[in-house]
């Protein structure tokens, strides 16, 4: 039986690796590059995983020689259905919002839209473009706060 806890196992045995800690930016790493492994329920609705740290991403791949892949597994809580392995310069940013959490948050907000023309250059930008918005939305934000408490 898959489920959630076990995901990560299966692809390690998969990939004939181990499972990193919760705090590194991919769950196993294939050939020396991390997999940032996101499962989904598809029994279950709510569904806008956050996919990894804007800041760790964005510092992870400033060095050319690293990528980062995501691979996407759908199971109905008994076994996976589907999975689908995606380089984060692919996902376009129509589906990706940054989010409220520590420094920023990378979410699927909205169903996984892949752009293989896309260019880790390309999705570089799109990641400062759309940082910068989320930092702007947080300034107004704790300025509100700031004038409430003052």
């Amino acid at each position: 039986m898959i489920n959630a806890d076990t995901i990560e196992e299966h692809y390690a045995d998969k990939y004939n690796t181990t499972v990193t800690s919760r705090k590194d930016i991919g769950d196993i790493y294939v050939d020396g590059q991390p997999v940032n492994i996101k499962s989904h329920n598809v029994n279950k609705k709510n569904y806008s995983p956050n996919l990894v740290s804007a800041y760790r991403a964005y510092h992870h791949l400033q060095d050319n020689e690293k990528e980062l892949t995501f691979m996407f597994v759908y199971h109905n809580g008994e076994e996976i259905i589907s999975d689908r392995e995606v380089k984060v310069e692919h996902i376009s940013w129509n589906c990706l919002s940054i989010q409220c959490q520590g420094n920023g948050v990378i979410q699927l907000s909205k169903p996984l839209e892949v752009d293989t023309t896309q260019t880790k250059e390309k999705w570089i930008e799109g990641l400062k473009t759309n940082y910068a918005q989320y930092i702007e939305k947080e300034r107004k934000k704790l300025n509100r706060l700031e004038d409430m408490l003052s």
